[in-house]
């Protein structure tokens, strides 16, 4: 499979996704842009932490995902009100960060609904 090839079918499964893809915010691999922006593209890559959490029971408290969304929280907000700039890498990792946090959350909640109803 190509590159091209990848960044089509990229580009179709993430027309779902609400992102403003912004270029200059998004990443580049041998010339291609993604799709979607550093932060969003970064959700997504902590989201795949859910299944492992999931499948291995992996209990996490559900303040600790919270916690992990604030580096994502402070690093959009700091910039939107024009505090300091910040940059692809560290929308990537607040973002891979908080995609954890968040499947920290809902594997927290699904696991107390299940021995809730069982």
């Amino acid at each position: 499979m190509t590159v091209d090839l990848i960044v089509i079918k990229l580009k179709r499964l993430t027309d779902i996704v609400p992102c403003h893809r912004m270029k200059s915010r998004s990443l580049t691999i041998k010339g291609h842009t993604l799709p979607l922006c550093a932060r969003c593209t970064g959700i997504l890559l902590g989201y795949l932490f859910f299944p492992l959490l999931f499948l291995f029971e992996l209990n996490f408290p559900l303040w600790l995902g919270i916690v992990l969304n604030l580096p994502m929280v402070m690093d959009g907000w700091t910039q939107k009100r024009k505090l300091r700039l910040s940059n692809n890498p560290l929308r990537l990792t607040t973002g891979i960060v908080s995609g954890l946090g968040q499947s920290i959350i809902i594997v927290s909640i699904s696991q107390d609904i299940i021995s809730f109803v069982l």
